[in-house]
């Protein structure tokens, strides 16, 4: 009998996806203990601002939010990208402090360049400094899937997630909603008690379009009806489902105007000499080389006379409330654009939407936190507050012991549960 179970659940998992993207560890069970906790869905809707619900008004997510316990709003972490926030989120811990601290950025100790687009840095767990919400359930004997997330991929701790996938942009929304489905179906020691799910119709949309269109508005709308139909679904299981909906950071409309380079062309020589040069929009990183040709001192008084709409900082010296200081990963000095500027040593297409500005400068840049379940409280909100809050409201809905230093507090999410 034990025998067909245990090929039963092979079965399951297998029929999980079509591709060779699907990862899975048929050791690990959940232990009898565990197997009584609620069970937490993560949802991240990238790019979904925090005024989204009730500018499109999309039926479900208005429905979810209205009935059930949500944030007026959720302040991201500087930078308001994609990567640094996903991570935000998931370790409790500020970009400085857990590593990834923008979605392109050089890890001086390890001289090698991070970015989102290689598959090879992504999964290198040298880059992840904090330990991952899956990664302290998985310590716990409780088992946890992950339908792409930012760090999900890369061994964190010596631990993956029990059942995880490889990032795949063009998975369709059906294969994710059947897999999530059929892990909510295996059988309680094999039933991942924290799982994650991601859409990034909406960002997409925002960058390409603006967050103003009538495409973000479709893309909101598609994805209102995966979650409603995904919902629909696990009804019918019966199970303690948690349902969680965040968003990594907003999206502002971008004016191709207000765009102001860094460096007059005899100044941007003498930058490219000294330094690696990455990112650009909202935020620019400059690292030392190994032989660099001028004072840093000096350059950064030099670039910021002229400076209209950006400001330069050695990385000692950024704004103390972005929490955005003396990692090595930041440059060796950094350029802050103004809210709704783009920076950069050459001026190239700007996207009509972006994000990455400070979360202080209006909010634009505020995303989202909705969650509905046996554990939330219903019809209710509180005041904003930081999305490093969630992991420790996560852990404590598990029933799970932090037994590290995170930056964020139960004080005010800990509000949501009943």
């Amino acid at each position: 009998m034990k025998f067909i179970n245990f090929l039963a659940i092979l079965l399951t998992l297998a029929s999980c996806s079509t591709s060779k993207n699907y990862h899975t560890s048929n050791n690990r069970s959940n232990s009898l203990e565990t197997q009584k906790k609620p069970y937490v869905l993560l949802i991240s809707i990238d790019g979904y601002r925090w005024d989204y619900t009730d500018k499109y008004g999309p039926k479900f997510l208005k429905q979810f939010k209205e009935s059930g316990a949500s944030v007026k709003s959720l302040r991201p972490s500087y930078p308001t990208k994609t990567f640094p926030n996903h991570l935000s989120l998931a370790t409790g811990s500020y970009p400085v402090n857990h590593g990834i601290v923008g979605n392109s950025f050089y890890a001086p100790t390890m001289r090698e360049e991070y970015s989102l687009r290689n598959r090879e840095a992504v999964t290198d767990s040298r880059f992840y400094l904090a330990k991952p919400i899956w990664v302290l359930a998985e310590e716990q004997s409780l088992l946890t899937a992950t339908y792409f997330w930012p760090g999900s991929e890369s061994e964190i701790d010596g631990l993956l997630p029990s059942y995880y996938l490889t990032y795949n942009h063009s998975t369709p929304h059906e294969d994710r909603i059947n897999t999530v489905l059929k892990w909510y179906k295996l059988p309680e020691d094999k039933r991942p008690h924290l799982a994650t799910l991601y859409f990034s119709d909406v960002d997409s949309a925002g960058h390409k379009y603006g967050p103003n269109s009538n495409e973000v508005k479709n893309a909101i709308f598609k994805v209102d009806q995966s979650i409603e139909k995904l919902n629909t679904e696990l009804s019918k299981l019966n199970l303690p489902i948690n349902i969680i909906i965040v968003s990594d950071h907003g999206m502002a409309e971008v004016d191709p105007k207000k765009f102001e380079l860094i460096a007059s062309n005899e100044l941007k020589e003498e930058i490219e000499l000294s330094y690696k040069v990455i990112g650009s929009g909202p935020i620019v990183h400059f690292y030392m080389n190994d032989n660099p040709q001028t004072n840093t001192t000096s350059l950064l008084e030099r670039i910021n006379r002229n400076a209209d709409h950006f400001k330069c900082y050695d990385k000692a010296s950024t704004p103390k409330k972005l929490n955005f200081r003396d990692s090595d990963r930041i440059g060796d000095f950094v350029c802050i654009a103004n809210r709704d500027w783009s920076i950069g040593l050459t001026k190239g297409s700007l996207p009509k939407g972006n994000h990455g500005w400070s979360q202080y400068e209006g909010m634009d840049m505020h995303s989202i936190l909705y969650a509905k379940g046996p554990n939330f409280k219903d019809s209710f909100q509180i005041k904003t507050i930081n999305n490093i809050d969630l992991y420790p409201m996560i852990a404590k809905l598990l029933d799970l012991k932090i037994n590290h230093t995170i930056d964020g507090t139960i004080k005010y999410s800990k509000e949501l549960l009943k």
